[in-house]
């Protein structure tokens, strides 16, 4: 890879560092990475997968990532493409005038200039990454992705993938599960199947890739039976801590408490996070609905900026809140369709609560017009565009673990489809 191409290379990524805030300015996580995927597939319609992402941000790239990746990474910075982002940043590549003062108004100008070039449209640019894609892999035909349950319901439960990647000339092929790709499994392009075993409910979107490129998704909804609760170290361990056959549902909550976690073997001297699931066909469609739900963080163990998160999963994406302790609202966040909001460069100040007192949350969506209401007062609100489709998982995550009071999702009618309230 030329010097000058790693440098705007380097440049790049420091600037996408800084606008998302990657490690609160202290490096980068996993998850960083994964916000940045979604952003960019929201953004621009390209899906770039998070080991491509680890790769470049490690500096794993022996020759210089695809066009259709630094285009992407161009558009999240506002230009239309890699090569206007050169163009308007040639002087802050240059090690020689970078820490000049006088060409402060020459990269405005560039800058602008830039800014007013960018006029190409979604569309055409998911068109133009697509073409470049397909030239690279020389795809020469259709290719075929299924994906069949074996269980109609409930975990753990087998998924049988059928493929056809005759028409792709490149070296490796995948399966990844879900959108994590410690979920990977390698492939015989000249076979035709392959079995999965999916341990966690929910709306997966399993992926068909070609190296680092995806060439076909399908949806693989893993419908529960009821609340699926599990425990965690990290996103990237496959194993978890599964609590079926327990009683984690009463007096009118749903708690895993010490004595559960004692008996699953739950190491209390090391952080982990909890996530509970209920996975079902809800036929609510998430441009007119509303969801309400109270639920806290417990003390399973003494930590800074501890955290809570709703997600409302639909076909497409995500709504998400993310709490946070108060003092720590940097790291708040919420989405809202298309809409993502993080605490660093707005204020959430009213996501930063007492995480282990009783908060309640309401989400009420009409025609894509959303109003987040924290205890009974609306907070934000945003006016999205994208069609997410249907509900089909509701997912609570806890820093350690949590408790649930309740759960009520309503349609555009007002007409009630989900009300758990976890009397027993």
């Amino acid at each position: 890879m030329a010097r000058s191409e790693q440098r705007f290379i380097d440049l790049c990524k420091k600037l996408v560092a800084q606008k998302f805030s990657f490690g609160n300015g202290h490096g980068y996580t996993q998850r960083d990475l994964e916000i940045l995927s979604t952003n960019i597939e929201e953004k621009t319609g390209v899906i770039i997968s998070l080991s491509t992402l680890k790769r470049l941000w490690k500096g794993n790239f022996k020759q210089s990532p695809q066009l259709a990746t630094l285009n992407a990474l161009a558009v999240i910075l506002e230009y239309k493409d890699w090569q206007s982002f050169k163009q308007a940043n040639q002087l802050r590549s240059s090690p020689i005038l970078r820490n000049a003062k006088w060409i402060a108004p020459v990269v405005i100008a560039i800058i602008i200039v830039g800014v007013l070039v960018i006029g190409s449209s979604r569309e055409s640019l998911k068109a133009e990454m697509k073409k470049n894609i397909y030239e690279k892999l020389k795809i020469t035909g259709p290719v075929y992705f299924d994906a069949q349950k074996t269980v109609a319901r409930g975990i753990p439960n087998t998924v049988i993938f059928k493929y056809d990647v005759s028409n792709v000339i490149t070296d490796t092929f995948y399966i990844q599960q879900s959108w994590n790709d410690d979920h990977k499994v390698r492939i015989d392009p000249k076979g035709k199947a392959l079995s999965s075993i999916y341990f966690e409910s929910g709306y997966h979107r399993a992926k068909l890739l070609a190296g680092d490129s995806i060439i076909a998704e399908q949806p693989v909804h893993i419908i529960s039976n009821g609340w699926e609760p599990h425990v965690y170290r990290s996103d990237s361990e496959p194993e978890l801590v599964d609590f079926k056959n327990e009683k984690f549902i009463k007096n009118g909550t749903l708690h895993l408490d010490s004595n559960i976690l004692v008996r699953r073997n739950v190491d209390f001297s090391k952080k982990f996070h909890s996530r509970i699931t209920n996975s079902q066909i809800f036929n609510v469609h998430s441009d007119n609905f509303s969801f309400s739900t109270r639920m806290k963080a417990d003390r399973v163990f003494e930590d800074l900026c501890a955290w809570m998160d709703l997600i409302i999963v639909t076909e497409v994406q995500t709504f998400m809140i993310s709490w946070t302790e108060k003092g720590c609202e940097k790291n708040a966040a919420y989405k809202l369709g298309e809409i993502l909001k993080k605490g660093e460069n707005n204020d959430l100040s009213q996501l930063g609560c007492d995480l282990y007192e009783w908060q309640e949350l309401e989400i009420r969506v009409k025609d894509r017009h959303a109003v987040i209401y924290l205890n009974g007062k609306p907070t934000y609100q945003e006016v999205y565009k994208e069609n997410f489709g249907k509900i089909v998982s509701l997912i609570y995550l806890f820093d350690g673990t949590g408790t649930i009071d309740y759960a009520k999702l309503m349609d555009g009618t007002g007409k009630v489809t989900f009300d758990e309230n976890f009397e027993r």
